[in-house]
């Protein structure tokens, strides 16, 4: 009875982590009379001559008291400091394989500096250990914050899309990030809510 007890535990907790993670979340908006449902998720590098990015993105569906609904894109994208910036002329989604231009309505850079101490254990004479700092760990990033707005019809394509893919070229470079699986899911769920 006990061990049955802690798998169910386990397997509840694992799943509660889960449901957490990457989840539609609905809430009211008093102060601006609107609907909210968010979804926000992560994407890294993923191809093999893709730059190295991090990327959050949180899309937001409002409903206002009028049922105008809008559909928004919050995006953030961190790529190493020396990076080319993106070209904001150069932003497609493709939709299972039609490529649309991705307007940005707004767009803001800046470079943050995330500085670490290397340490290590010592050995004293009397047989102690203490932990010295050898050094510096220094990640100087470039981050750039974009806001898209999706229009109808590109909310219609992508509630039955089987791929979507955010393009953003950089020097001779781009990010390719790929909404599939689970992902494009928690967005049709967005959609749909």
């Amino acid at each position: 009875m006990k061990k049955t007890m802690t798998i169910i535990l386990a397997a509840l907790l694992l799943s509660g982590c889960g449901a957490l993670q990457n989840s539609v979340h609905v809430e009211n908006d008093l102060v601006m009379k609107t609907r909210r449902v968010l979804y926000e998720t992560s994407f890294y590098a993923n191809q093999r001559y893709e730059p190295y990015y991090t990327q959050n993105i949180t899309i937001v569906k409002e409903t206002n008291n009028d049922n105008k609904t809008t559909y928004s894109i919050y995006d953030v994208i961190s790529l190493p400091s020396e990076s080319f910036e993106i070209d904001e002329n150069k932003l497609y989604l493709i939709i299972d394989e039609e490529i649309i231009p991705f307007p940005t309505v707004f767009k803001r850079e800046y470079n943050s500096r995330n500085i670490s101490e290397k340490k290590e254990d010592v050995m004293k004479s009397d047989s102690t250990k203490i932990s010295v700092v050898t050094g510096y760990d220094v990640v100087n990033k470039k981050n750039i914050q974009m806001t898209h707005i999706l229009s109808e019809d590109i909310i219609s394509k992508i509630s039955k899309a089987s791929t979507v893919y955010l393009r953003y070229y950089l020097g001779a470079s781009y990010i390719n990030t790929e909404i599939k699986g689970g992902k494009l899911e928690n967005v049709k769920k967005l959609i749909s809510e």
